[in-house]
């Protein structure tokens, strides 16, 4: 399952810590047979069924609202992030910026799941400028 979800988005080895915490949250919210009536282990524990209209594709694109604080009038409002699966007892969702090699917890984000990020292509300094030769 691991290899499966890195593979979908292209996402890179060193992620897999991440990867196998997505996969096991998935699997115990999933029915399996070895259960007696059929239900998931979730269910099993917590004699209620469990609530997955918050879970997202792993890798997918999601935009993490930044904080008003320091922010100016014409910033950007969001930050284009990684999304990575969500946070152990909370509702925030664990995310990653590539740029800054760090992981993000928010609970403000937007999600695209049909978009995953390119790792392939090295960041630039000047790749937001315009290159003009006069």
């Amino acid at each position: 399952m691991t290899r499966s979800i890195l593979n979908h988005k292209d996402m890179p080895n060193y992620l897999w810590g991440e990867d196998i915490r997505h996969a096991i949250y998935l699997i115990n919210r999933v029915a399996t047979r070895s259960l007696s009536p059929p239900q998931t282990p979730y269910e099993a524990l917590r004699q209620r069924k469990p609530n997955l209209g918050h879970i997202r594709v792993f890798g997918c694109l999601g935009y993490a609202r930044t904080e008003a604080a320091g922010r100016k009038k014409l910033d950007d409002r969001s930050k284009l992030l990684v999304h990575l699966g969500t946070e152990p007892g909370s509702k925030a969702y664990r995310l990653f910026d590539p740029t800054k090699q760090r992981i993000v917890v928010s609970r403000d984000v937007i999600c695209d799941e049909e978009q995953g990020w390119n790792w392939n292509k090295k960041e630039d300094i000047n790749s937001g400028m315009l290159n003009l030769h006069f």
